[in-house]
């Protein structure tokens, strides 16, 4: 096997950090699977990045090893394993062996120990080996053609260790790593080591002395006080090491690790039956990939169709006050349940009496007002239902989901009475949930979670520099004041540049321009008459451009640069503005207080001020990543077409292809203005352009417009077929329906009686647009699990396809790495999702 190369994992210790990585997942009859599911994460990733020839999954037997027979106090105090974890480890196994992967258990040893005698045993037969651990104990092992590979933060990221990088980093041999840890001792498995001797001390003794033996050898040369430490506990330091030394000089069978035939539909068949298709997607080639997607219900997890929202075991009403996020108080809570009601005041009364009421389900009025008022943690999503978030996605379109703005007689309520009041209205909710595909598990699995992802976004907040934001709203003033001089010096008189009628008066009265369109009041002023009149040139343009800047500037201080500046000031230079989940028809997050989405893009203007906002850390950074095309992507999975899915399978610039598409001619001949013309056509057409709106954008006769869009439907069939179906599809159910079973019911969409195309590009927009953000925020949920709040590394943005996320600047890239990787994979399309990231120090950067 000389040249062959051997994977071996340490099989409890991903499913540990897998376990603790991902938030509560569970498969639809109630099994925990977010260990299952990070495991085969970073386990497919390794096996996808490494090819071995080899593979083993290597797992800590019951029962006691030769260590405990040893020392009896070894392990002794650890905290009991979780139910929840316990219960995934033999699906890890049984999928695992489905997949034909060798799965090894041993009696009387340790995972740490059967890894170091293959690994050995490998080594000496000349195999490259590469272990995945996170336990500091197989670092002892370390030697030519063997490393380590150690997870990071969350299931992306993972630091290889080797020979060379270890020496750098302890300043020591491999070979000392057992008198390392003996002089440490391990806590979690109760060895006691050197009491007094910590990491630092330990690797300058071991830099300068290479051993414990040398050590000892040599304890006069040590300081009195250490020397004294040592003395007293040599008995101890050399136990240490024998718990810690890895037996690997048992010969073994290499040909025990050579990958078995996979049990293909028998691993599919038990990945659907824990609800984990998309995994079972990844780790079998081919499996609904490259495809025509499929059906909409098929894209559910089994279990979802037609099934019933659980219901609730109590109601936690709390009584809050206060400015949204960072100032909310709570002054009373009634938490009602089957055992009787608990009430109080207090943050502590609320806590305990949460924590004390058993496994059920509660039920909030609205669980993201109480984890801002709480702290986001104060219960987890899988503990929660929701009424607000439950009658948004029932009703997304009708502007109130709080019980306070629906029923009027329950503001009048007391808290307890309020609780049975919404376990009744709740139960109505649970019922409509019941009749749509999949709802209820986007309600527990995307929308909840995502709910104290955007608290803790809000209370982290962005930084901005209040003096860079003070010259920068004296210099837009000093501006507009000098505008309004031009203005007057132009016009001959000043007049009140805010009033449409004064502007009119100006405009086609005084300085005799040609006047546009009428209003009930007189001659309109909007945006488009001025632009006319800009392009008409001199004389024409003169005041025109001079009012289209004093609008532009005028929104950028009012608008923008004022919000922001009482939004840093009230927050003491850093702004928590708020996400809204629960606002927008198509899913999408919205911001407000100040609005963060929606800062202008272009200008210099606008670079000032995003050059103004900051990470609120000292030395830390943005790292910011947005999707590539999304919305396109989401087309081509929908629709199918076959020349759309290839473009995107090849990593092909989708708009230059459209162009040669739709003008006959090949991607090299395609000019920057066709492409651009492309661009405007694909994502024109999503939102139900006609020929008419095409042929106004382009400046070309309205004839060409309908001649580009028909070679536009020839060039790609799905597409057309695509958008006819989605809205006959959408009309005769009466809602719009996302990839994730995302709801939209048509008859509760506002549209002008005017515009009778409106409710058109609705159903067939919908579905594309909200899927997007299905996907973002599900990515979102997914880097929150990796990277939790109390960590170095926080979501801080979202800007439907992008995220913005603040790490140290020596994290930097590592943070781009897994955010990208996160992103990418947090739908699995019948085309590849793609993101394009970045680093700055500031959001102008980003």
């Amino acid at each position: 096997m000389k040249g062959k190369k051997l994977l071996l994992v340490d099989g409890h210790g991903l499913a540990f950090r897998a376990f603790y990585a991902l938030p509560e997942l569970t498969a639809p009859d109630g099994t925990p699977t977010n260990a299952v599911v990070g495991f085969f994460n970073m386990f497919q990733k390794v096996r996808e990045d490494w090819k071995p020839d080899l593979c083993g999954v290597i797992f800590d037997a019951p029962g006691p090893t030769f260590r405990h027979e040893a020392y009896e106090e070894y392990k002794a105090g650890r905290k009991p394993t979780p139910p929840e974890f316990k219960v995934q480890v033999p699906l890890i196994s049984e999928l695992l062996s489905l997949m034909g992967i060798p799965v090894v258990m041993r009696q009387g040893v340790e995972a740490d120990d059967v890894l170091a005698s293959v690994a050995c045993t490998a080594a000496g037969e000349q195999l490259e080996t590469l272990i995945l651990s996170s336990d500091k104990d197989i670092l002892q092992i370390l030697g030519p053609g063997l490393s380590v590979l150690r997870p990071g933060k969350g299931i992306t990221s993972f630091k290889l260790m080797d020979e060379g990088s270890f020496v750098e980093e302890y300043g020591f041999l491999p070979s000392a790593m057992t008198d390392y840890l003996a002089l440490l001792g391990d806590a979690a498995d109760n060895v006691p080591g050197v009491p007094g001797v910590g990491e630092k001390t330990a690797k300058a003794l071991l830099a300068e002395y290479g051993s414990l033996d040398a050590i000892y050898d040599r304890l006069e040369s040590l300081k009195p006080g250490l020397r004294k430490k040592f003395e007293e506990n040599r008995e101890q330091a050399y136990r240490s090491r024998e718990l810690v030394t890895l037996l690997c000089h048992t010969r073994e069978n290499l040909g025990d690790f050579l990958p078995g035939e996979p049990d293909r539909e028998g691993f599919l068949e038990r990945c659907r039956s824990l609800g984990l298709q998309k995994m079972a997607g990844k780790m079998v080639p081919g499996e609904g990939r490259g495809q025509a997607p499929a059906p909409v219900a098929e894209l559910l997890p089994k279990g979802s169709r037609g099934e019933k929202s659980s219901l609730p075991s109590g109601v936690f009403v709390p009584v809050i006050s206060g400015k949204y996020p960072v100032s909310l108080t709570m002054e009373e809570f009634c938490l009602t349940g089957p055992d009787g009601d608990r009430a109080g005041k207090t943050r502590d009364e609320a806590l305990s009496a949460l924590a004390g009421r058993g496994n059920g389900k509660v039920l909030l009025p609205d669980y993201k007002e109480a984890a801002a008022c709480l702290g986001s943690s104060f219960l987890p999503p899988s503990a929660v239902l929701d009424f607000k978030t439950a009658h948004y996605l029932l009703h997304p379109d009708g502007g109130v989901h709080h019980p306070e703005g629906l029923f009027t007689e329950y503001a009048s309520l007391s808290p307890a009475e309020k609780g049975g009041f919404l376990a009744a209205r709740f139960g109505e909710l649970a019922g409509e949930m019941g009749d749509h595909e999949g709802l209820s598990i986007l309600m527990e699995q995307t929308d909840l979670p995502l709910v104290p992802v955007l608290v803790d976004m809000e209370k982290h907040g962005i930084g901005c520099s209040i003096p860079a934001f003070g010259a920068l709203e004296a210099d837009l003033s000093s501006r507009l004041k000098g505008i309004e001089e031009e203005i007057t010096a132009r016009g001959g008189e000043k007049i009140n540049l805010n009033s449409p009628k004064q502007v009119a008066w100006l405009l086609f009265e005084k300085l005799g321009l040609p006047a546009g369109k009428t209003t009930k009041t007189g001659y309109s002023t909007d945006i488009s008459v001025l632009e006319g009149l800009s392009a008409m040139g001199r004389p024409y343009d003169e005041v025109p451009n001079l009012l289209i800047e004093y609008r532009e500037l005028s929104k950028m201080l009012s608008g923008f640069v004022q919000p922001l500046v009482k939004a840093a000031r009230d927050g003491d230079g850093i702004i928590h503005g708020v996400f809204e989940p629960a606002v927008t028809g198509t899913g999408r997050l919205s911001s407000r207080d100040p609005n963060l989405q929606n800062l202008p893009s272009f200008g210099e203007w606008s670079g000032r001020i995003k050059k103004g906002l900051l990470p609120t850390g000292e030395g830390n950074v943005f790292v910011a990543a947005d999707y590539s095309q999304i919305e396109l992507r989401v087309l081509a999975h929908l629709c199918g077409d076959r020349r759309l899915l290839d473009a995107f399978a090849q990593g092909r610039d989708i708009h230059t292809e459209t162009a040669s598409w739709v003008f006959s001619m090949e991607t090299a001949l395609v000019t920057p203005e066709l492409r651009r013309v492309a661009k405007m056509i694909n994502f024109g057409l999503l939102y139900g352009m006609s020929s008419f709106g095409l042929a106004q954008r382009l400046g070309i006769g309205r004839q060409e417009a309908s001649d580009i869009i028909r070679r536009y439907f020839e060039a790609l069939p799905g597409v057309k077929d695509y958008l006819e179906k989605s809205y006959d599809d959408a009309r005769k159910r009466g809602f719009t329906l996302t990839l994730a079973g995302r709801i939209r019911p048509l008859a509760e969409v506002s549209v002008s009686p005017r515009d009778r195309d409106a409710l058109r590009r609705v159903a067939v927009n919908t579905p594309i647009q909200g899927t997007a953000a299905d996907i973002a925020r599900k990515a979102m949920v997914d880097f929150a699990g990796a990277f939790p709040s109390s960590g170095t590394v926080s979501l801080v943005l979202q800007v439907h396809d992008s995220l913005v996320c603040e790490c140290h600047a020596e994290d930097a890239e590592d943070v781009k790495r897994s955010l990208e990787g996160i992103m990418e994979r947090a739908a699995d399309l019948a085309v590849p999702l793609k993101v394009e990231s970045k680093t700055g120090s500031s959001l102008a950067e980003v």
